[in-house]
Formats: C-alpha cells, structure tokens, sequence
C-alpha cells in the first residue's frame, strides 16, 4: 500500500522531472569542468607558501585531497540525482 502511493506521487509529477533533469544535468556539467579546472591549476593553489611556516608536504597533500573527496563525492551526488529523478 506504501509502494503504490509512492508510485502515484511521482507519476503525478512528471511534468517536474524534465525540469529536475535538466536543472542536475547542468549543474553536473558545471562541477566536472570546475573540477578540471581546479585539476588544472593545483600546482598555483597547492603548492609550497614561504610565508607559512608548518607548510609542509602532508599538508598539501592533504588539502589537495580534501578538495579531491569533495568533488568526487559532489559527482556522485549529481550523478545519483539524475538516475532517480
């Protein structure tokens, strides 16, 4: 009985999910080319700073990984978004 009331809210808004599609779609094309543009210039935004002193490799390395985990998890957001809707 939950199911079909489920399966009756989304077959009422399917007008909305070509919307939604093309709403996650645009903005799964703007983190991939974000994330090519970060990957681009890395060397400018991670690399060593000679006014800081604890600026060491791990922890460029670290922030560059951060910054990695975000955009992939972003992806992932999207991508699953655009399969469900």
């Amino acid at each position: 009985m939950i199911a079909g009331g489920f399966l009756g809210i989304i077959h009422s808004h399917s007008d909305s999910v070509v919307a939604l599609r093309i709403f996650f779609g645009f903005l799964l094309v703007v983190v991939f080319f974000s994330g090519l543009y970060i990957f681009r210039i890395r060397k400018r935004l991670f690399e060593r700073d000679p006014q800081v002193t604890g600026d060491n490799y791990g922890a460029r390395n670290l922030r560059l990984w951060q910054v990695i985990l975000i955009w992939i998890l972003a992806m992932d957001l999207l991508i699953t978004a655009l399969l469900t809707v």
